[in-house]
């Protein structure tokens, strides 16, 4: 019998090997490393299983654990039988070591549990000696460190290995988990020195040494510049550069974008060969600039998008027909909307459910999730986050100018934001026949022709989201959040009458790690209080500061990695391909939907064409799709605020518009009471994002992996700050976007248990 270290593979080959395993479920050797995609709203495993069975006596096995599922568990097994068993196990941010083991109906097994710490546990190594086993992990592959150690509780001289990952319930993005180096090395740069705060020199050593000692991950795409040989680029961002006759892209115009990518040389960028007079590329150069505090810009990833050919992009591409269908729906009508057969909500929840279940949101889809995000908070209450409508209490004020929260008006010092909006006209869309949308993939500019409605209107629908998030910077929104938190009286967060003073008598209070807010903890300072450290212009700052270096890492990720193609050029391919002109890839689910299923309605009787509708007269912008600017961003930006204040405290009085917009009415449903800041921000986040899907210009995947990004980048920037500061005891908590809560502090990220 072959010992267990014998059983070596770096999955450099790319392919499944065989000789050495079986394997089941949503696999793939790509990027050499295996990674497990268990699907959307399915309770699926998948994974590898030794082809052979070895001796683990007096042996070991090891393997990188490069990426662990966000929901769902990930594991690695020596297996005797069904009631034999030994194990690693991530899920929920915890790290298991166990052994299962059953005899004559008894159980007699045991486990011991860490929090899982993605870097300090990279590697995980089974290894017996002399009849004791070892549960062992490593940050680097070299240094190992025993997480438990118990006599031998199986078998172990037959045993299978096993790398899996999955889930037993339906989740509805439970990630991906990706392994490598099984038995093979696999060093690692050192992790970062001891802390010391000698002096401003020591400090920013420390920081920077903190930042060095984050091993850069590879980055990897779907690889659809090489999937379609016969079709090249069909699959990627192309607009402004050129292309045949049906919009597909020139290669060798294409190939100049990848010579700068590849050079980095600034001269070539130049030489990038555009479409005549077609609109300049965004900023292809931006995810090459360094940043001296939070992470590089290519020091966070994001897990290759789906593939061109793949169902889960068909279904994304459904999703977002349907959102472009109900974009002049008022979100107050939607149960009433949805209830009536045959109507466009009630067709899209029923196509989401039957014809799209893989589109990447909660399912089943109802009402109250359709077209929504899946994290925390983000199905409760109205669709749109209290922070895009509501304004703050001031006394002070004139009725109707900003005394009460239901008038809208957000204090800026003695100025204020008003969160009525010019919007656009109801029904007009854009690039929807075939000859604009060719002239503009060829980079005529059409921006600047928004039909402009006359009345100033709260968001009450996807269109006027969509037109929100058309002229913002992003961190507008992140601002006005801040300034609503800050400035807020104490009271019921509706009216002036009767309210404390506004900026000092804080209705929403601070973190608990914040050492000076809130007043009356046993950590406020008795003498003093915060203004440029964990104060209002701290928040400020690191806001701004978040969302440059959030933006600076999905543009890597946008053209150094993927260069996904926008929804918009993709329903050019699904044009070509059903009206006859040139056929794809495409995968059926979408296809039928157009031609004879729930779509065929729609399309393309009422728009000629089975074109994306876009809600912008210039269509998507002028980058590629994956991930998304706004997603990273608001990502960033709302762990700040989460990490900031006291996630916990309730929202109060939540209001919605009127039917025409132009005023606020009192929230009545059920779930009011349950509407908490946290929740509301992690909302905020998924209304900034999917207001851009609901625009046409990007997929539902951009959007959630890049609110993890943008979350990633914020907690490593949190990270070098917290070794900055001279108060005693500071500290941020948040919640994650995974629900799992962690603490920042002295350059270390733990979960709170």
């Amino acid at each position: 019998m072959a010992k267990a270290h014998t059983l070596t593979d770096n999955f450099n080959d790319n392919s499944p090997d065989g000789s050495k395993w079986g394997f089941y479920g949503p696999i793939q050797e790509v990027n050499r490393r295996l990674e497990i995609r268990p699907p959307g709203n399915l309770a699926q495993y998948g994974g590898y299983k030794s082809a052979a069975t070895h001796d683990l006596t007096n042996s070991s096995a090891h393997v990188e654990v490069v990426q662990t599922l966000l929901s769902g568990a990930t594991n690695f097994m020596a297996i005797q039988d069904d009631t034999h068993q030994v194990f690693f196990n991530a899920a929920g941010g915890v790290l298991t070591c166990s052994a299962y083991v059953v005899n004559n109906g008894v159980f007699s097994g045991f486990s011991q549990s860490v929090s899982y710490d993605p870097e300090g546990h990279r590697w995980w190594r089974l290894r017996e000696v002399n009849g004791v086993l070892h549960w062992e992990v490593s940050a680097d592959g070299q240094d190992w460190n025993a997480l438990l150690s118990k006599p031998t509780p199986i078998n172990l001289t037959n045993v299978t290995l096993h790398l899996q990952a999955g889930t037993d319930t339906k989740l509805a993005y439970p990630g991906i988990a990706i392994f490598d180096s099984f038995n093979t090395p696999g060093p690692r740069e050192p992790r970062r020195v001891e802390e010391r705060r000698l002096s401003a020199l020591a400090t920013r050593e420390k920081a920077a040494q903190l930042a060095a000692s984050r091993p850069h991950p590879e980055h990897h795409n779907n690889n659809d510049e090489v999937n379609y040989p016969d079709r090249p680029f069909i699959g990627n961002y192309s607009k402004s550069l050129r292309h045949d006759s049906l919009g597909d892209p020139e290669p060798i115009s294409y190939g100049t974008l990848l010579r700068a990518l590849e050079s980095r040389d600034p001269g070539d960028f130049e030489e990038i060969l555009l479409a005549p007079n077609a609109v300049k590329l965004t900023n292809p150069q931006a995810g090459l600039a360094f940043d001296v505090e939070g992470p590089d810009a290519q020091a966070v990833t994001q897990p290759p998008a789906p593939r061109f050919d793949s169902r889960q992009t068909a279904a994304e591409m459904g999703e977002l027909y349907w959102m472009a269908l109900a974009r002049d729906v008022h979100f107050a009508n939607y149960a009433s909307e949805a209830a009536i057969a045959g109507s466009v909500l009630e067709r899209a929840i029923r196509s989401l459910n039957t014809e799209f279940p893989q589109f990447g949101g909660t399912a089943p889809v109802t009402v109250q999730n359709l077209f929504r995000g899946i994290f925390p908070g983000e199905q409760v209450g109205p669709y749109v986050s209290q922070f895009l409508w509501k304004g703050n209490v001031d006394p002070r004020k004139p009725d109707t100018l900003g005394r009460d929260a239901d008038e809208g008006f957000i204090t800026y010092g003695s100025q204020y934001i008003d969160q009525r909006q010019w919007t656009v006209k109801a029904a007009t869309d854009y690039l929807t026949q075939f000859p604009d949308w060719l002239a503009v993939q060829n980079g005529r500019d059409d921006r600047g022709k928004d039909q402009i409605d006359p009345t100033r209107r709260f968001i009450r629908n996807l269109r006027d989201g969509a037109n929100y998030v058309h002229f913002d910077q992003v961190v507008n929104a992140y601002w006005n959040a801040a300034f609503l938190l800050l400035s807020e009286p104490r009271g019921n967060q509706l009216m002036g009458a009767g309210s404390g003073r506004p900026q000092v008598d804080k209705e929403f209070p601070c973190d608990q790690g914040n050492p000076y807010d809130p007043p009356g903890t046993a950590g406020d300072s008795r003498t003093q209080s915060g203004f440029t450290t964990f104060g209002p212009v701290h928040l400020l700052q690191l806001l701004i500061e978040v969302a440059g270096r959030a933006g600076r890492a999905v543009w890597w990720q946008k053209w150094g990695v993927h260069r996904r193609l926008r929804p918009e050029e993709y329903g050019g391919r699904v044009d070509n391909h059903l009206t006859g002109r040139r056929t794809y890839p495409l995968d059926s689910c979408i296809l039928t939907s157009l031609s004879t299923g729930l779509l065929s309605t729609y399309f393309s009787e009422r728009y000629g064409s089975f074109l994306l509708p876009q809600a912008y007269s210039e269509g998507a912008p002028s980058h590629p799709a994956y991930g998304a600017g706004h997603a990273t961003i608001s990502g960033a930006c709302a762990t700040l605020l989460k990490a900031w204040f006291d996630e916990s405290a309730p929202i109060e009085n939540a209001v919605i518009p009127n039917l025409d917009g132009t005023a606020l009415v009192a929230y009545g449903g059920t779930d009011a009471g349950q509407m908490t800041v946290g929740g509301e921000l992690n909302k905020l986040a998924g209304n900034i994002s999917l207001f851009r899907n609901a625009a046409g210009v990007h997929w539902r995947s951009d959007h959630t992996e890049s609110i993890l990004l943008g979350e990633r980048v914020a907690i490593q920037l949190l990270r070098e700050m917290s070794l900055t500061f001279n108060e005693d005891d500071a500290f941020f908590q948040f919640t994650r976007f995974d629900g799992i809560t962690v603490r920042i502090a002295n350059g270390r990220v733990e979960p709170v248990v």
